[in-house]
């Protein structure tokens, strides 16, 4: 009874610190997380996390990536544009700062070290890409380049999630396509 009560003063200290904390859902519906002992060895957000109602491509459609779990199947896109499907391996979930990328054909709001998939190939880091690069979006099922017009510098602090579906798979966030990659263990907290 003691480890229970140890482990909902941590997880509610954990809320408690991000300005942005997700609605709680009915646990049927919850997507598996890392245990608490696992996050502490993870480091936050790396290499990139997504706030709260980000909508993900799946087979089935659009869904928020906080209602996305471990075994759920998302759309996968390959270098050669082409979509496919695979399953997330596990989500992390932490609390980190938020940029906003603005294009010529949209928004997306992440953390600044989410690589985000370059035109010309290759990968770089949200808080890195500058004015007039170009970077892909998916619309309408095709995948399309878009061209970078500003990245703000921080605009808050939230509760973000790191869907892990492989090591240099992408998977498409808010209609751009993203890296997804597990998080570094083995680091403190």
């Amino acid at each position: 009874m003691r480890r229970s009560h140890l482990l909902v003063l941590v997880v509610t200290a954990f809320a408690v610190g991000c300005s942005d904390t997700p609605k709680t859902t009915p646990a049927t519906t919850q997507p598996t997380r890392p245990s608490v002992d696992e996050q502490r060895r993870m480091e936050p957000c790396h290499p990139g996390c997504f706030p709260s109602g980000t909508l993900v491509v799946t087979p089935t459609g659009l869904r928020e990536i906080q209602t996305v779990g471990k075994g759920d199947t998302v759309t996968l896109i390959g270098a050669d544009g082409k979509p496919t499907s695979g399953a997330v391996e596990t989500v992390f979930e932490t609390c980190n700062k938020l940029i906003e990328v603005r294009t010529d054909a949209g928004t997306l709001t992440t953390t600044e070290t989410q690589p985000l998939c370059l035109a010309a190939g290759g990968f770089r880091e949200a808080g890195k890409l500058t004015a007039g690069e170009k970077i892909w979006r998916w619309d309408n099922g095709e995948r399309k380049s878009v061209t970078v017009k500003e990245v703000s510098a921080p605009v808050r602090e939230a509760a973000v999630f790191n869907l892990v579906v492989g090591d240099g798979k992408v998977f498409v966030a808010n209609g751009f396509l993203a890296r997804g990659k597990p998080p570094v263990t083995g680091h403190p907290q």
